[in-house]
């Protein structure tokens, strides 16, 4: 456990894998340790990244850091990844609060409410793009 934890850190994947796990596959398995290093290295918070078939999902998807955290009902790396940047505004608060909600994600509910730089306010979920 010690070595694979030194490993991450470091960069190396499990196994000696040859792709590096993106910022967003990180959140989305709430790895610590990948989203500090990621995030040290200089990777945008809000930037789009791809999610691995069979990570979390059956299909491969291209989401932000907190997309894929909400979609996944991951809200450990969440305060990390906004402590660095991540937005909760206008454009981003629809999709991750229908996210969450389709989800069942509370915690995800909760810190939205309490980061939202706006008053929080009513979504149709029905016309807002799905995060899985």
């Amino acid at each position: 456990m010690a070595a694979w934890l030194i490993a991450s850190t470091l960069g190396v994947q499990p196994g000696g894998g040859a792709t590096p796990m993106t910022l967003s596959e990180a959140a989305a398995l709430a790895s610590y340790a990948d989203v500090t290093r990621l995030l040290a290295a200089g990777v945008d918070p809000n930037g789009r990244y791809r999610v691995r078939a069979n990570l979390v999902r059956n299909d491969e998807r291209t989401l932000t850091p907190l997309e894929a955290a909400t979609g996944a009902i991951r809200t450990g790396p969440l305060q990390l990844l906004f402590d660095h940047g991540a937005r909760v505004d206008e454009t981003t608060y629809p999709v991750l609060i229908c996210a969450a909600q389709a989800r069942h994600n509370d915690d995800m509910i909760k810190f939205l409410q309490v980061h939202l730089l706006t008053d929080v306010y009513a979504v149709d979920c029905g016309n807002v793009r799905r995060v899985w």
